[in-house]
């Protein structure tokens, strides 16, 4: 929920005033941002100058707008960094065709431009984003998984199937 937010502040910030690490690596394909939120929070109480028993909560109105568009900056750096990463060994593992970039992230500015100037150049066909109105949410990546397990499964009487409103996406029995 906090994306657009970041991405607005980010715009005004300096991506290199504070030095965050890389997002936690678990594997070729997965990711965790736990460890990258942790230590932004760290950096925010080392800038302000309060100790980890300090409410997180009143931790952004001890910074002023610079502070608080550098931080933004900064965690976008690494985030679309660790996202376009991860991307790039996947389509040079897989050698999709076509590539769909959807879901709430899709809307972030800076991760377009990064990923239409590392990956699309190594895909057959364009990058497809979601329209930014369609970003609210993960109902289009959502659909779009729908409509590729559809093509890939016996055709169905979509009026005939089964509502599972929690279904795993990776149930192959779609």
């Amino acid at each position: 929920p906090g994306g657009p937010a970041i991405s607005k502040a980010a715009l005004s910030g300096n991506s290199s005033k504070y030095k965050l690490p890389k997002a936690r690596l678990k594997g070729k394909y997965d990711f965790s941002f736990s460890g990258l939120k942790t230590a932004v929070l760290r950096a925010v109480q080392k800038e302000v100058g309060v100790d980890f028993n300090f409410p997180s909560f009143e931790l952004a109105a001890k910074l002023n707008e610079q502070q608080k568009n550098d931080f933004a900056a900064s965690f976008q750096k690494i985030a679309v960094e660790t996202l376009v990463d991860k991307l790039e060994k996947a389509v040079e593992d897989f050698s999709p065709t076509t590539v769909v970039i959807a879901g709430g992230v899709a809307a972030n500015s800076a991760l377009r431009e990064e990923l239409i100037k590392r990956v699309s150049k190594k895909l057959p066909n364009p990058l497809i984003f979601t329209p930014p109105e369609l970003c609210t949410d993960n109902a289009a990546m959502v659909a779009t998984l729908g409509a590729f397990q559809a093509v890939l499964s016996e055709s169905q009487n979509p009026l005939k199937l089964e509502v599972k409103p929690s279904l795993s996406m990776s149930d192959s029995n779609w």
